[in-house]
């Protein structure tokens, strides 16, 4: 219910708590988790995070055989091991050193074999960039400006650029792609257009108003997909129960917009239909 997020965040506030381990069920596996990070903190309370959106993501690739999922942001591993039982491979993309142990725990524990972990990041070419860790939640960002992230003793961290790593490491089939990374999403993409251009998979990506400063306006986030890409942005919906739903991009409501936007081509349009019968708001 509407309010109940400021209550758990006031008697549980996710800025002070300490490292405390649990694990609870999560879809078919067994979860470990730390209660001072955001992530996990709202496993804790809710059972996953940003459940609407990994319903969908799993929804999406349940439908494609064998499908391909890209976590480009994996951070504490939770898309990727939810996605690993929904999915034929799961590509794990995280540079952050201190979250390589969290995820390589949740894939032993259970026995995950299908989960591929690349200790890097995606970004326009292949460098070394700095890491701006946050001191809560253990968030980070390749981005200066992004919120809640020191300046000072960053992390130099691996990024590569997509469409060079990608047939290296033989990934050749890309269904679905979720992406994460604190604004550097721009980036990652420009660095993945040879790949988005032939496989055309659907993506999730988030728009954070870092994000959106990079992107630059509606029209030239579309231009950074490949022709014939349709938008939706994931917004809650009005009434005192708190749902979701999409709604069709558009100039008027990118504005002030901050979420998760689906990205769908052409040729997925009837699987994305019958994934999300329902979901779509008028425009």
């Amino acid at each position: 219910m509407r309010g109940w997020e400021r209550l758990l965040r006031t008697l549980f506030d996710p800025d002070i708590q300490c490292h405390y381990p649990f694990r609870l069920s999560f879809d078919k596996f067994v979860y470990p988790a730390y209660a001072d990070n955001i992530v996990d903190w709202n496993v804790l309370f809710y059972g996953s995070y940003e459940t609407f959106e990994l319903n969908l993501l799993a929804s999406l690739a349940d439908q494609i055989p064998d499908a391909t999922f890209v976590d480009v942001g994996a951070n504490v591993g939770h898309h990727a091991l939810f996605m690993a039982a929904h999915a034929g491979t799961v590509h794990a993309f995280e540079p952050n050193p201190s979250m390589w142990p969290l995820i390589e725990e949740k894939l032993s524990i259970n026995g995950v074999a299908n989960v591929i972990l690349h200790r890097c990041g995606l970004g326009p070419e292949n460098q070394n960039l700095p890491l701006y860790v946050g001191t809560e939640h253990a968030e980070a960002s390749l981005l200066k400006e992004a919120n809640r992230n020191p300046l000072s003793n960053p992390v130099m961290v691996s990024v590569v650029r997509g469409d060079d790593f990608f047939p290296v490491n033989k990934i050749d089939k890309i269904d679905v792609i979720k992406m994460d990374i604190e604004g550097f999403e721009k980036y990652a993409i420009d660095g993945l257009k040879n790949h988005l251009a032939r496989t055309r998979p659907m993506m999730m990506i988030e728009l954070s108003e870092t994000g959106k400063v990079q992107f630059d306006g509606f029209a030239a986030f579309v231009d950074t997909f490949p022709d014939d890409y349709d938008f939706y942005f994931c917004r809650r919906r009005p009434g005192l129960i708190v749902r979701f739903g999409l709604q069709p991009a558009s100039e008027r409501s990118y504005s002030d917009f901050v979420g998760n936007a689906f990205c769908i081509p052409g040729g997925r349009a009837a699987l994305f239909a019958e994934s999300t019968r329902g979901l779509v708001e008028p425009s």
